[in-house]
């Protein structure tokens, strides 16, 4: 066999397992739509045999809206003579809709004749739904502000004002279109100046929190103005939250989410498409990227994974490698760089089979997922500043009660980590902890910081503060249970817990685990109607309860915790 046909060969065999990749719908079609080729991905997609695609019109498959608008393109030849791409939902074989990113490349002949064109699909369904769970989440946020009575706004360090809630809208009659640019001391006082005793203006001037009392009109508000800063300490504005003194409502909810920008995700892919041999050293790189990059591919060329990468970051390649040199399929992430330069990509290797079916090396494919990554853990920031917000919120009412939610759940988060719990049970903890209190906002301040003994009455508005809280933030999509883990957090193994008197088996471990490092932070720690006791109580207090009051795995984890030497603050 001449060397030509070799290498035709060879590049034939690296096409072929290219197009089977599980990940690419990759398809062949005349400008009618009538299918020439499809791989096996865009056969099982459809839920059909290769050969019964064949010949079929893939317009005929597809969501009829945006294919009849791609059929009118089509008929217009000149606009489709180069590269176009598409984002259309189309039904599956599962009976869902997916949506598909088409990369579409005109093929012509020799003479620059259109033949066909070839189409390369990539199903972008999870990306969109990442981007409407952010959109939700604004919007969720947005909803629990404009349904709260007390008055939130936020400020730009100029003091004309960026948002405010309902409450505050209402306060002074305007719509939200004549809010925007506007300044608080015009629109509640008339002035042209700002107020000379303004809270927002003080944060301003000296970046940091100010909290005064103003009386208006027989009202005596109490306000507290946050200045807000970013990554590198510049000042980005003020948000001032306001509530009525005077009449010491119940309150169901206080939030404050400074809003931010999220990246949209990625709508198409930069794929690095690369080749190894039988010893897994790199053979062939291919891929747009490269002629925007400033990687030198050639210094790579005949390496090995072992040879490119530190040792910890060339095992995962070596390994899968192994697995996709045996004649199997492999997927796998990795990651590399530093912080703000961290890129990660999802790597798919397949084995080349010859004729005889033998390995002969391997295709892989790297997608970057790093814009993906990023949209997540941006969602984790939002949600950790929501719970941030809340926080700060009840500090306003009950300081004593935040610095506790903070140890408690550093308490709670290192018994749970000691018993080895999953990673999503020790971050559900953790969210809870931090905000397992917060259904004290619905309570009185005299009441939350009374020195002395509390009435009957007083004593019910606290033992209803686990099903408050509950209340708040079962309308938050935590993806986890925290609101029930809050709700449980005061019930005890025997039934004598409130408020619902749940016994055993009905607690959930996270709640018996924050309920141990509750009482030993409660009873260590100073409150307002006692000094504090001291861990030694604490402990004690937890180890006369075990069995009858708490779970005996999570105090004994509390207890070797502290035997250890930890400490909360």
């Amino acid at each position: 066999m001449e060397k030509r046909d070799l290498i035709g060969k060879h590049y034939s065999l690296l096409y072929e397992s290219i197009a089977d990749n599980p990940d690419l719908l990759i398809c062949r079609w005349n400008s009618d739509t009538t299918l020439t080729f499809v791989n096996r991905a865009y056969a099982e997609f459809y839920g059909m045999e290769r050969d019964q695609l064949l010949g079929k019109q893939w317009i005929d498959l597809a969501e009829k809206g945006p294919c009849n608008e791609l059929e009118k393109t089509l008929h217009k030849r000149a606009e489709v003579e180069h590269p176009f791409q598409r984002e259309d939902p189309v039904l599956a074989a599962d009976g869902a809709v997916h949506w598909i990113h088409w990369y579409n490349q005109p093929v012509h002949d020799t003479a620059g004749k259109l033949i066909e064109y070839q189409s390369v699909g990539i199903d972008v369904t999870e990306q969109k739904k990442a981007r409407r769970r952010i959109i939700e989440s604004e919007q969720t946020l947005q909803l629990i502000l404009d349904n709260i009575d007390e008055i939130v706004a936020y400020h730009k360090p100029d003091l004309s004002i960026v948002w405010a809630n309902k409450a505050f809208r209402e306060r002074v009659a305007v719509d939200k279109d004549s809010l925007q640019g506007n300044t608080c001391y015009h629109l509640w006082y008339g002035r042209q100046n700002p107020c000379d005793d303004c809270p927002v203006l003080k944060a301003v001037r000296e970046k940091k929190t100010v909290v005064e009392e103003i009386e208006q009109n027989g009202i005596i508000w109490h306000i507290k103005a946050y200045p807000i800063f970013d990554d590198s300490k510049n000042l980005l504005g003020v948000v001032d939250l306001a509530y009525d003194k005077t009449r010491e409502r119940e309150i169901y909810s206080r939030l404050r989410e400074r809003e931010e920008k999220f990246r949209a995700i990625v709508e198409s892919t930069d794929d690095i498409i690369f080749e190894l041999d039988r010893e897994s050293r790199l053979t062939a790189i291919f891929g747009a990227w490269i002629e925007s990059s400033e990687v030198n591919t050639d210094f790579f060329i005949g390496k090995t994974a072992a040879e490119i990468f530190p040792e910890g970051i060339a095992e995962v390649h070596m390994m899968n490698s192994e697995i996709a040199l045996s004649g199997e399929q492999t997927t796998y992430e990795w990651s590399f760089g530093e912080d703000v330069n961290q890129k990660h990509y999802s790597i798919n290797l397949s084995p080349i089979f010859d004729e005889e079916g033998l390995v002969t090396g391997l295709v892989g494919i790297g997608r970057d997922i790093t814009k993906l990554k990023e949209t997540e853990e941006a969602l984790r920031r939002s949600r950790d500043d929501l719970l941030l917000t809340m926080s700060r919120l009840l500090k306003v009412k009950d300081p004593y009660t935040v610095d506790h939610q903070r140890k408690v759940e550093r308490i709670s988060t290192a018994i749970a980590e000691r018993l080895k719990l999953p990673n999503e049970k020790i971050e559900a903890l953790r969210i809870a902890a931090i905000v397992h209190d917060i259904g004290k906002l619905s309570i009185p301040a005299d009441i939350l910081n009374k020195p002395g003994r509390l009435n009957e009455i007083e004593w019910a508005l606290i033992k209803n503060h686990p099903d408050e809280g509950f209340k708040i933030l079962k309308e938050i999509h935590f993806g986890l249970p925290v609101a029930e883990i809050v709700r449980q957090h005061h019930e005890r193994i025997d039934g004598s817990g409130y408020p619902r008197g749940l016994k055993d088996g009905e607690i959930m471990l996270e709640a018996r685990i924050l309920a141990v490092a509750d009482v030993v932070e409660a009873v260590s720690s100073h409150r307002p109607y006692r000094p504090a006791l001291g861990l030694e109580i604490a402990l004690e207090e937890i180890k006369s309860g075990v069995g009858t009051k708490y779970d005996e795995e999570a105090v004994k984890g509390c207890l070797e915790l502290f035997s250890s030497g930890f400490v909360p603050d």
